[in-house]
């Protein structure tokens, strides 16, 4: 990770992954898939970014950066502290010529 990203990425979070739907139609309870990881602080998304994802949500939607070597995908779950983001989007991004992921980010309601 890059010196001057590494100072911006000050937020430890984990991530989840739900399971493939088995062969009965379930699907099982997310679990633990990278224990811990550094990000940069959750910032509330650009209106017009949400318009262009068409991410319809009355919630509300969060952005943040990883290092782009992570294995994240749409649909893993962030954890920061003990509230949940649905990653809605991850796309790679490059900051001075290292890679990141771009994560957008929808708070989980239970």
């Amino acid at each position: 990770m890059a010196d001057s990203f590494a100072k911006m990425a000050t937020v430890t979070a984990s991530t989840k992954r739900v399971p493939a739907i088995g062969e009965d139609g379930t699907r099982g309870v997310a679990t633990t898939s990278i224990a811990s990881l550094a990000c940069t602080p959750l910032d509330p998304v650009d209106p017009e970014l949400k318009e262009t994802l068409r991410l319809e949500t009355a919630h509300t939607v969060l952005e943040t950066y990883v290092d782009g070597s992570i294995d994240i995908v749409i649909g893993d779950i962030l954890v920061v502290g003990s509230t949940e983001y649905l990653i809605r989007a991850a796309e790679d991004w490059t900051y001075r010529s290292s890679k990141y992921l771009h994560l957008i980010l929808e708070a989980l309601k239970r």
